[in-house]
């Protein structure tokens, strides 16, 4: 028997010379002796360490036995440990029948025979093994039923069950845990499949608005450069009212956040790329290029996601993935051929390669949020807290290369399409951002960005329809090219992450 399976006794009496007897007389039958002099010696040990049984003398000075027995039934701790009450017999048989009905188990006494003295131990002993068997059996009946209430309210992870140790007994309760365990793992991964397929179709419909809502973004952009020539100043504006709306909205609801120092710094970098880099050159080459040709490069956002989260390993590269980006590269090349030649794109082909900056920021913009932003921070809040951190970045440069511009309602100049388009943009900043944040907490930084497939045929559209551009039919072609690597990468898989059976105990606590 090794030294941590060996049994511990407690003796606890006044009479040293006794004690010693005990002690020895204990150790030889090849259990641990531990003794106290006294009845608060005693009790502070058996409060502090784990013993098997207590031999406890009755009659002491200061807390005597009773005392100790008293004491030790309020303690949960305590009251199931065994206790054989020390008797000299003479005139002490009432106090010995008063401990029994108090709880003790037995009696030995102080003249004892080594042979009464095991059987005495022995029994008390075989009584608490057989008690702790039985606790144990009982504590394993109520996770059991604990786990079917979780199995009885949905899907669960059959690991997050913790009843794979009773599922090793060899058995009823240990064939009735292997049984839940097996239900689990089938409901789960059913549940799983049609999770992931809820999440696909509704992650599929929030990248859909934000792509349409985008798109109208470029041609918005176009409008605007049509009438003022000032990147900076634009993007000022369209951010003012993005940051109005958003943190308006979110302060009426109280969900302005605290804003820290690693916030701060989160917030800065994401407006200087989104904003600063991105927004910026995309009024910039707008006095350029047609909307079309902007949104088409836009799409190039998402494959910059794909390789970049690929890289720091926060998405995997799957090859269903990478068949459904190069499907879509595809699209996008087919779009890219077939409208090269009507627009002129070659001659102006340094100007499209300074606005492939653009879908750079907005990528390392996505990847941000993904890694650093915080899951508590309220999603237009964070829109809001980026657009009037956006201001603050832009004014400086509004000033350096004098780029400010005066807003007027003045129908000859263009003040009033200016003033509406920098308006309407500002909304479609809001409602777009947000939407892709969200889109990026639930479904992926990959999927999200494939929101810039959508752009690219949104922006095409709305040009068509607002701005009279016109694309060959076989860009028709591509868009079904590009909807199907849009299904084939998919949102990244849910993991869970909170033990059902942990909660469910939390939530009875409180």
């Amino acid at each position: 028997m090794s030294i941590s399976q060996v049994e511990r006794i407690l003796i606890v009496d006044d009479q040293s010379v006794f004690r010693k007897k005990l002690e020895l007389a204990i150790t030889a039958l090849g259990y641990h002796a531990i003794s106290a002099k006294n009845g608060q010696t005693g009790l502070e040990k058996l409060r502090h360490e784990d013993f098997d049984l207590l031999l406890l003398d009755i009659v002491m000075p200061g807390m005597d036995g009773f005392e100790v027995m008293q004491f030790m039934r309020q303690e949960e701790k305590l009251r199931d440990i065994p206790v054989i009450v020390i008797s000299a017999l003479d005139g002490e048989m009432d106090a010995v029948v008063r401990a029994i009905e108090i709880g003790a188990q037995d009696f030995l006494p102080k003249n004892f025979d080594p042979v009464l003295l095991k059987a005495r131990l022995s029994s008390s002993l075989e009584k608490k093994r057989n008690r702790d068997r039985e606790l144990e059996h009982l504590n394993q009946v109520k996770r059991l039923t604990e786990a079917a209430a979780v199995l009885e309210s949905g899907m669960v992870n059959p690991d997050r069950l913790g009843i794979n140790d009773i599922a090793e007994r060899k058995d009823a309760l240990g064939q009735l845990a292997r049984v839940f365990t097996s239900m689990a793992g089938q409901i789960f991964e059913r549940e799983k499949r049609l999770r992931q397929q809820v999440r696909t179709l509704k992650s599929s419909v929030i990248l859909l608005t934000v792509g349409v809502v985008s798109g109208l973004g470029v041609v918005l952009s176009r409008i605007a450069a049509e009438v003022a020539a000032n990147p900076f100043g634009i993007a000022l504006w369209v951010n003012f009212v993005c940051a109005v709306i958003c943190l308006t909205h979110a302060g009426f609801r109280g969900a302005l956040p605290k804003l820290d120092k690693q916030l701060a710094i989160v917030i800065a970098s994401w407006a200087f790329l989104s904003t600063v880099i991105s927004e910026s050159i995309v009024f910039l080459v707008a006095q350029k290029l047609p909307a079309s040709i902007i949104a088409l490069i836009l799409v190039t956002e998402g494959f910059m996601v794909f390789a970049f989260a690929s890289i720091i390993g926060i998405e995997r590269a799957t090859v269903r993935r990478v068949i459904g980006f190069a499907t879509g590269l595809a699209g996008i090349a087919l779009v890219i051929f077939a409208t090269s030649d009507s627009v002129g794109l070659d001659s102006i082909w340094i100007t499209a390669f300074i606005a492939l900056l653009a879908p750079l920021g907005y990528a390392l913009r996505t990847l941000l949020i993904t890694v650093k932003l915080p899951s508590s921070i309220d999603m237009t809040a964070a829109t809001g807290l980026c657009a009037a951190a956006a201001v603050i970045l832009l004014l400086p440069l509004v000033v350096v290369f004098d780029d400010f511009v005066t807003l007027s309602f003045d129908r000859e100049s263009g003040g009033v399409s200016l003033v509406l388009a920098i308006i309407l943009f500002g909304i479609v900043s809001s409602v777009a951002v947000t939407l892709r944040v969200s889109l990026i907490r639930s479904a992926g930084a990959v999927f999200a960005s494939q929101s810039s497939f959508v752009v690219t045929f949104a922006g095409i559209a709305w040009s068509i329809i607002l701005l009279g551009e016109k694309l060959p039919f076989v860009a028709w072609f591509a868009l079904a090219l590009l909807v199907v690597g849009l299904l084939l990468v998919g949102p990244k898989e849910e993991a869970e992450e909170v033990d059902p059976l942990a909660k469910k105990r939390i939530d009875i606590e409180i």
